[in-house]
């Protein structure tokens, strides 16, 4: 075992102990007392917390340095978050893990190919190493950090002395963006991304575009919701949301009965996309139209039919916000809470950038 150790100056530490388990229990970490220690237990990670008069007495212990690393920056984080604040608490560790390093979830990968797949979506091939966290299919989302173009060397955000995340100055600060894994064999070391390539591309479909052999990006993750287990299921999405889909459905079994519908421009846009043979797919073209600005996905959700003595449903929706919202509102209508799932999400928004459109839905989602 790894074991890191440091003391924290906090003027009522237990105003502050309190509401980190209460977080960290949330966020499924085991929370136990032993002899006025209290003990926590995450991810194969354990932490000692200690009171004292007028500091917090921190150790941690962990299987390897990823491990140690997170549980460093859970505790970290939440101590900095609680603490008051007229106070600016001093953390720093000592013995296994310290000194600079990249983020435990983090890894670098590298351009090793790009392919085509149709006029407006690229999948570009990298290889990374130790990949095997992000083969799962329960969480599908990566965080890519896409380097300024033309910077000679990469910078990364990196875990500091004290645990928590340190970021690269700005002029060299990676541009971050959500996307979904296409393909990942963890034992070759190689992952593909889809990107859909936009006129106004931004800084994901502008990285697609001009990527080579030998580029580097970062991944970190994963993170998000996905396949849930049903008898019936349902999938609904535009072109962002095709490589989430087609991941669930190579992972469905022989036997998973559904419909998926999906919106393109036209025919050159569809894809081959494996399926079980009780899976239906159906392509909505909207034509010369922008995207997201006809309801060919509301529609087709309003016309689907929910047996009230039917199968378990689980339906999966990404598109735009305004599609979003109905579907989103219809789903809570018509889908039965004790038996049925959904998961029904805004992957972009019409006229907005990607960053004005996270803090729209982190704000709804707070006020709500």
């Amino acid at each position: 075992m790894l074991a890191t150790r440091t003391q924290i100056a906090l003027a009522y530490p237990q105003s502050v102990l309190r509401p980190l388990c209460e977080h960290l229990a949330e966020h499924e970490a085991v929370i136990t007392e032993e002899e006025g220690v209290t003990l926590i237990l995450l991810d194969g990670a354990k932490a000692r917390l200690d009171l004292l008069p007028a500091a917090l007495d921190v150790v941690v212990e962990a299987p390897d340095v990823s491990a140690l690393q997170a549980m460093k920056r859970a505790i970290a984080s939440h101590v900095v978050e609680f603490a008051p604040k007229d106070e600016a608490p001093q953390i720093r560790w000592s013995g296994d893990g310290t000194g600079p390093a990249l983020p435990p979830d983090f890894r670098v990968l590298t351009v090793a190919g790009v392919e085509t797949i149709t006029p407006h979506m690229r999948r570009i091939h990298f290889r990374g190493e130790n990949l095997a966290r992000f083969e799962q299919t329960e969480a599908l989302h990566v965080r890519l950090f896409i380097p300024p173009e033309g910077l000679a060397e990469p910078a990364w955000p990196m875990i500091g002395e004290d645990g928590l995340l340190v970021m690269p100055p700005p002029e060299e600060r990676p541009v971050v963006r959500k996307y979904t894994i296409r393909k990942i064999d963890s034992a070759a070391s190689t992952v593909a991304l889809d990107f859909v390539l936009h006129e106004d591309a931004g800084p994901g479909s502008a990285f697609a575009m001009r990527a080579k052999a030998g580029d580097r990006i970062g991944m970190a993750g994963p993170g998000g919701r996905g396949l849930k287990p049903a008898e019936r299921y349902v999938f609904l999405a535009d072109e962002t949301g095709i490589p989430a889909v087609a991941r669930m459905l190579e992972k469905l079994s022989a036997e998973a009965l559904g419909e998926v519908f999906i919106e393109v421009a036209d025919a050159s846009e569809e894809q081959r996309l494996p399926h079980p043979p009780g899976i239906s797919i159906t392509w909505l073209h909207r034509g010369e139209a922008e995207p997201g600005s006809l309801p060919l996905l509301q529609d087709v959700f309003a016309r689907l039919e929910w047996p009230a003595d039917g199968p378990s449903v689980y339906l999966w929706a990404a598109m735009e916000h305004a599609a979003f919202r109905e579907i989103r509102a219809g789903a809570r209508a018509k889908l039965r809470p004790e038996r049925d799932q959904h998961l029904v999400v805004s992957y972009w928004r019409r006229g907005v950038a990607e960053e004005e459109h996270a803090a729209a839905k982190k704000a709804e989602m707070a006020k709500a």
